[in-house]
């Protein structure tokens, strides 16, 4: 698990005793299972990812998308998340978001599907978003570091909270 996640045994412990407190996991000899409360909340906050390939539109050789459902309308620019990336380790993060069922930057007029058909139809097959979605991708020297800054980005634009 420490390996996965890329953090120390007494990180994991302390994470795993924030989940039981607020009861999203039951802790037993056997393992650690989600409660009915953890499941209702993952199903309802549940985040898709994927590794992504460098393009123009991305500022570093590893990155690593996050698909947020119907938050859009909580973007202005995409620099807020570019800044919790940057905060986070990476080297920065690109925000698309879904209108009329294209893949365009907030406040910008920029067709994402006319001038990069690739990262277009990448997001497309990786995430099937749909309008008022958002995609973060963090952008880093390591896919460790890319993965932290898209999820930080994401989990600040949603005010995930334990």
């Amino acid at each position: 698990l420490t390996r996965n996640v890329g953090v120390g045994e007494g990180s994991i412990r302390t994470i795993l005793t924030q989940l039981k407190k607020k009861n999203f996991i039951k802790i037993t000899q056997s393992g650690v299972s989600l409660t009915e409360k953890g499941k209702k909340f993952l199903n309802r906050f549940a985040l898709q990812t994927s590794q992504l390939p460098q393009t123009k539109l991305t500022v570093a050789k590893y990155n690593f998308g996050v698909l947020i459902r119907k938050k859009a309308h909580k973007i202005s620019s995409g620099i807020e998340q570019r800044d919790t990336a940057i905060k986070a380790g990476a080297v920065g993060a690109t925000t698309i978001i879904y209108k009329n069922k294209k893949p365009v930057f907030p406040d910008v007029n920029y067709d994402i599907e006319k001038k990069e058909l690739a990262l277009a139809s990448s997001l497309h097959s990786k995430f099937m978003p749909e309008d008022d979605d958002v995609i973060i991708i963090g952008s880093a020297n390591s896919l460790r570091i890319a993965k932290e800054g898209a999820l930080a980005a994401a989990l600040e634009l949603v005010k995930f909270k334990i």
